[in-house]
């Protein structure tokens, strides 16, 4: 970056007072004749809290200084929002005033920052900096100016680079490679030190030079010397993982890394761990931000409304799960459900050793919306990583093959979820309700079953299952607190576009809870009751029933020995299963979202086996008539392409089959309309063809992948735009942002 300064040449003039203005006056004071117009003097502390409003104003470009860009802490809890909205539970206000006690005590986090960071507006409650160096009376009579109580930032970045804001000078240092951001930045200067050290800008230097090629992740806690091996090697607590450090990992991976693929076979000894030291005089809503949003205290009253409807498992019959639950498309917490699966009983229950042992040379892949790559880890890497992230958005892993990869951990689960949850059964042929995509095979289906790990306080926000799927989720290790908001109304802090194509809302789960939490508990008395949000903490040996269409975030907490329920020790990881499928009570919306919503279809685009989106529709159409009630598998075929015709008139031969009967169902619910409140079609002015929103037309797809965008990656680093500039360029990926929500990214289901 060149800055160049042009500053025309005059000769000096000699010093002369001002004079009065008046006719025939003599006086030096200029003002003297208009007392009512003088301007009062202000105050040191008064200049010097107008220079600091200056100054801010001057780097507040989405930066720091004082604007948003922090978020809001909640100022109400669950009590007090059960308060104004009228409850009459008075005992259920004494039970809970210990947790109202906690909230009323103030905003706390897990751990400071390492760094020293406070926000910027903390520069006004600072004491008051020392007079420069050599002071007193100066050349013209007053007194020496005082530091500049921003003097570090100003100091260490100099006259030039101080202009840019905190946000663009990390942009700046995001193209700066690992040993000059080590060795040449973070040495420059003190404010450069915490600069050249924040968390994401090693994360992506690391990810952009090994995270396709896999990374070995150091062991956390012991500050000597880092050996080879990573996770392999890994000193694990009893309780099966490593302790936490709270300075972060991304610049200990990289240096440990580095050093095994450069100086390999030298003598040269591993470095040593980073240790940080705080640098005071550093104020940053930038640097804070991320911090905060990652080490925030949970409050007890926040984990403690269940309103999700639960039963035991003795309780569930088949008969009642699909009347009273996936027919009416309402959650459901079966508690017990799991306990007896293998996975969390007897020799093979999913410790941590017992899932180093299973995915021994085996990699996984993690993902996270703020990384600008995915991750290939080992097993035993990755939960090195989790013991010691200190990420806004932490990278999770979502791997789709894990039985494939490891066929073991599906046998721990699957035969036992026929038994225990006999509703899920997969390949029912004589009722034909389950899992009905399993007609494609396994290699043309869509993706549906994943195993999900993340450290605590990971999780995924506010998002709909794809493909207008229902789905079933098993914690094994850990808990999990869900957030439902039901079909047709959408979370706060959540702005969709008509489509459903882009969705703006905050990047990490922190952010949404320290932005919209009030928010959110307003929605808790909504005068409508099918319009409240449902709540719900989910324990291994549980199992949860996710209907399709539902807006849901998940967090993943403590323990049920203390954790990070009551704002403890977050450390460790939370190991969970999860399975989507379509059955006969969302089989219409799946038709029509197959035919109207191309673009969002998801889990078979990057894979060459699979059915492609264009040809899902029909050939899922086809799969389901061609299946016989005697068939022995659930591998459909793909042959006669007209059954579907003759089924609609009647002539096929297996009218009478169950599997035909559902489809023409299925079918002509579907031509009515949407049957979930999730999805509406868009008035024709709207439309990408400006005839009817659910055409099959394949130019208005290829149109509003156009202005879509084709990389959620590409999206999420582009600056925030209003929503009313996103349409003006239709040739370049359109970002639907909405004016009031800073640093918040679209993506599409891809």
């Amino acid at each position: 970056i060149t800055i160049s300064t042009y500053l025309p040449i005059h000769p000096p003039t000699p010093y002369a007072p001002p004079r009065c203005t008046c006719t025939g006056c003599t006086m030096d004071e200029p003002t003297h004749a208009r007392p009512s117009k003088k301007r009062p003097r202000l105050s040191r502390s008064r200049q010097r809290i107008r220079r600091l409003e200056r100054d801010a104003a001057q780097r507040s470009l989405n930066g720091n200084g004082m604007n948003g860009s922090l978020p809001p802490l909640p100022v109400v809890d669950d009590d007090c929002g059960r308060r104004r909205g009228g409850g009459d539970d008075e005992d259920e206000d004494e039970n809970e005033n210990d947790a109202n006690n906690d909230n009323s005590a103030g905003f706390g986090t897990l751990f400071g920052h390492p760094y020293g960071a406070l926000p910027y507006g903390n520069i006004h409650l600072a004491a008051p900096p020392p007079p420069a160096a050599g002071g007193g009376p100066t050349a013209m009579g007053g007194e020496a100016p005082a530091r500049h109580p921003d003097a570090v930032r100003r100091r260490g970045l100099g006259p030039l680079l101080r202009l840019l804001n905190d946000e663009q000078l990390l942009a700046a240092l995001s193209y700066v490679d690992g040993p000059t951001l080590a060795g040449g930045v973070a040495r420059s200067s003190r404010f450069l030190y915490v600069a050249g050290h924040h968390e994401e800008l090693w994360r992506d230097v690391a990810l952009r030079r090994w995270g396709e090629s896999g990374f070995v992740v150091p062991p956390p806690g012991d500050a000597n010397n880092l050996e080879e091996g990573g996770g392999k090697d890994a000193s694990r607590k009893d309780d099966g993982y490593s302790k936490k450090q709270n300075s972060g990992c991304w610049k200990d991976i990289y240096a440990h890394n580095h050093h095994r693929t450069t100086v390999r076979g030298s003598s040269t000894p591993p470095p040593r761990r980073h240790e940080p030291f705080p640098v005071a005089g550093v104020y940053s809503d930038t640097f804070f931000r991320s911090f905060l949003c990652r080490s925030f205290e949970l409050r007890p009253s926040w984990l403690a409304a269940q309103t999700v409807p639960t039963l035991n498992r003795d309780e569930v019959t088949t008969e009642l799960f699909l009347r009273e639950y996936e027919e009416r498309n309402v959650p459901l917490l079966i508690r017990g459900a799991s306990r007896d699966w293998p996975a969390l009983l007897g020799p093979r229950r999913w410790s941590a050793d017992y899932l180093l042992k299973v995915a021994e040379g085996k990699t996984f892949r993690a993902t996270s919306g703020a990384a600008p790559l995915p991750a290939q880890f080992s097993l035993g890497d990755y939960f090195n990583y989790c013991s010691s992230s200190t990420e806004e958005a932490p990278l999770y892993l979502f791997d789709r093959t894990f039985a494939a990869k490891c066929p073991q951990l599906l046998d721990d689960f699957d035969a036992a979820l026929k038994e225990s949850c006999e509703w899920w059964s997969r390949g029912n042929k004589e009722e034909a309700g389950h899992d009905l995509f399993s007609v494609l095979g396994e290699k043309g289906r869509p993706d549906y079953q994943w195993l999900i790990i993340g450290p605590k306080r990971s999780g995924s926000c506010f998002h709909i299952d794809p493909n207008c799927t229902h789905a079933w989720n098993a914690p094994v290790i850990g808990r999990k607190r869900w957030i439902f908001y039901p079909p047709g109304v959408t979370p706060p802090g959540v702005f969709p576009s008509p489509s459903g194509d882009d969705v703006c809302m905050p990047i990490s789960i922190g952010e949404w809870f320290l932005t919209f939490w009030d928010a959110h508990v307003e929605r808790r008395t909504d005068p409508d009751a099918r319009r409240r949000p449902l709540e719900c903490t989910a324990s291994p040996g549980d199992v949860l029933f996710v209907p399709h269409g539902w807006w849901h975030m998940v967090l993943n907490i403590g323990d049920e020995d203390g954790g990070c329920a009551g704002g403890g020790d977050d450390r460790g990881v939370s190991v969970a299963l999860t399975r989507n499928y379509v059955s006969a009570s969302n089989l219409s919306d799946v038709l029509r979202f197959l035919d109207t919503r191309v673009s969002q279809i998801s889990g078979c685009r990057d894979r060459e086996e699979a059915v492609p989106p264009e040809e899902l529709a029909r050939e899922f159409r086809t799969a389901l008539l061609s299946v016989k009630e005697d068939a022995a598998d659930g591998e459909g075929g793909r042959d006669g392409d007209d059954e579907e015709k003759k089924c609609d008139e009647g002539q096929n031969g297996t009218d009478n089959s169950t599997w035909a009967n559902l489809l023409k169902r299925a079918k002509k619910r579907s031509k009515e309309g949407w049957e979930c409140d999730a999805w509406v079609d868009l008035p024709s002015s709207e439309s990408s063809c400006g005839v009817d929103a659910a055409c099959d037309n394949r130019s208005c797809e290829t149109n509003e992948q156009k202005t879509t965008g084709s990389s959620i990656l590409a999206r999420a680093k582009q600056p925030p735009c209003t929503t009313e500039d996103a349409h003006l360029d239709v040739s370049g990926p359109a970002v639907a942002t909405s004016s009031s929500a800073s640093g918040g990214f679209s993506f599409s289901f891809l």
